[in-house]
């Protein structure tokens, strides 16, 4: 009894989701046993087919992208296509072509992710070139490919330069908010900030005044610092319990910086895998702010076992063994004890800041600047609210102190008010109790 063959379109449905070199070995399988071999065309027929000439004749110039040149060389590519309006195919084996959405400033563009484009002769150059854009996947970085005939190789080389050149001077992410993922190799997407001043956050002068003074590094004494030779990169370590203010911190500091500096707000999973990769993108994003929050979760302790590859990263592009200039880190931990003992010392960190719970006239700041905008501001007795709490107590619970008041009582509130919500303690979560089956 003969099995019965799947046609190809059926084939393609259920490969959906599997990696490309899978998906295409076995399209390919399936469309000589259906008899309709040939019939897909790939980014290699694409190229041989309009430049004549077979694929392993070719020449072609190419260069390794960085998450920043590849949306600089997209935007170049993006308008080239919308100016001479050329054939585009496959980019990746016989994937359609792909485009990506993104944002700025309040306008959305579109750009080439993945495609292969091919301008006549006489367009880019004297002869016709085919311009390929791949994206990032697990195995590679993104990249950009001019082909051209064997006979044509220095008009290859041309349009590539005048790509390269024109993306350069685009640098469409410098001076913006980023947020660092990791989805098949390095992501950065623009993103912003919340509005935070100093004053908003009730912390002491001190921690401020260390601030400002590692930031002079890379600012009002970077030029010093670079005569002197004494590096223009810093790192500040924020210490201290949840709640305490370390990322409110982290984003008021980068708030002040960011259009003169780009900023860097760097996922857990992004520094676990690609940290590297995002130190390398400082080198075309100008002076830069590195945010890591939580770095116990992946920076760990060689001597508990959980070091590893993330850890080497981080030492490596903390220790100034790798150059960047004009980079300040800015990184924070729940947990200094847990973090492994290379990963604090003065050649990684110039500063380490320990925040506290505050006490009870920083509690009273706190509150005070919460409830500022209600009517009834003036009449609360924050001072006897704040020595009400027993324990410990940090600038989240305070928030959530005067979030349920506000729920319940709405913007009328009153000391007893503020102390009675208190009093119920259902603001501070109970731990959870049971058993894990």
């Amino acid at each position: 009894m003969s099995t019965p063959v799947l046609p190809a379109t059926d084939l393609r449905e259920l490969l959906i989701g599997e990696d490309a070199c899978v998906r295409r070995s076995l399209e390919v399988l399936g469309e000589i046993l259906s008899g309709t071999a040939g019939s897909t065309e790939t980014d290699e027929t694409f190229v041989a087919r309009h430049l004549g000439v077979s694929h392993t004749s070719l020449v072609a110039e190419t260069v390794r992208l960085s998450a920043t040149s590849a949306l600089s060389v997209a935007a170049t590519l993006a308008e080239l296509i919308e100016l001479h309006s050329p054939a585009v195919g496959p980019g990746d084996g016989n994937d359609s072509p792909e485009w990506r959405r993104l944002e700025l400033d309040g306008v959305s563009f579109s750009l080439p992710k993945t495609l292969s484009t091919f301008f006549a002769r006489g367009i880019l150059g004297a002869a016709g070139v085919v311009v390929r854009l791949i994206a990032a996947d697990c195995y590679r970085g993104p990249a950009l490919f001019v082909y051209a005939a064997p006979e044509d190789r220095e008009v290859a080389r041309a349009v590539f330069d005048a790509i390269t050149a024109t993306a350069k001077s685009k640098n469409l992410l410098r001076g913006r908010v980023l947020h660092a993922t990791c989805n098949d190799g390095l992501q950065l997407d623009v993103t912003e900030l919340a509005s935070m001043e100093r004053s908003s956050l009730s912390v002491p002068q001190q921690v401020w005044d260390e601030i400002d003074t590692n930031v002079a590094a890379v600012t009002t004494r970077a030029e010093l610092m670079r005569a002197l030779d004494l590096g223009t990169r810093r790192g500040i370590l924020l210490a201290g319990p949840p709640g305490v203010g370390k990322s409110a911190i982290s984003s008021i500091v980068a708030k002040e910086l960011v259009g003169d500096f780009t900023v860097i707000l760097v996922e857990a999973r992004a520094a676990m895998y690609v940290l590297r990769a995002v130190f390398e993108e400082t080198k075309e994003l100008g002076p830069t702010v590195v945010v890591l929050e939580d770095i116990d979760l992946y920076v760990g302790d060689r001597n508990n076992g959980t070091g590893g590859a993330a850890l080497a990263d981080f030492l490596a592009v903390m220790d100034g063994t790798e150059r960047y200039d004009d980079v300040l880190t800015i990184a924070s931990t729940n947990d200094p004890a847990a973090l492994d003992k290379a990963a604090t010392r003065a050649s990684r960190f110039d500063a380490i800041i320990h925040l506290d719970y505050p006490d009870v006239r920083g509690r009273a700041a706190i509150l005070r600047g919460l409830i500022a905008k209600l009517d009834c501001a003036d009449t609360v007795d924050v001072e006897q609210v704040a020595a009400s709490i027993g324990g410990d107590v940090s600038g989240a619970d305070l928030r959530e102190i005067v979030r349920r008041a506000v729920l319940i009582h709405g913007g009328d509130l009153s000391t007893e008010r503020l102390r009675d919500v208190v009093g119920q303690g259902r603001w501070k979560p109970e731990p959870l109790v049971g058993n894990y089956l």
